[in-house]
């Protein structure tokens, strides 16, 4: 079977006020998420990971989440600012 993954939205410039990004995937099997960032010029940064039994992670101004039925992992950025600049990854251990 093919196994997909999808965020949306594909890119984010945040304005004032809370936002935030979704990762989501086809995998059933998979019980844990890892959320990246990456500031430009500079190498990835761990910020969270989530499993089946840790259902939610703050660090921030960010809220990271793991809903095992809808199978995805979303980003909440809840408090923006210039320090939260960069690129967000995450990943699925599959």
């Amino acid at each position: 079977a093919e196994l997909k993954v999808e965020q949306s939205p594909p890119s984010l410039i945040i304005q004032e006020g809370p936002t935030g990004i979704n990762f989501d995937h086809s995998f059933t099997t998979s019980d844990t998420f890892l959320w990246y960032r990456q500031d430009q010029g500079k190498s990835l940064e761990s910020l969270f990971l989530l499993m089946s039994n840790r259902t939610v992670r703050k660090k921030g101004g960010l809220t990271a989440s793991f809903d095992i039925k809808a199978h995805g992992s979303p980003l909440h950025i809840t408090a923006s600012h210039p320090g939260l600049s960069a690129t967000y990854f995450c990943a699925v251990d599959a």
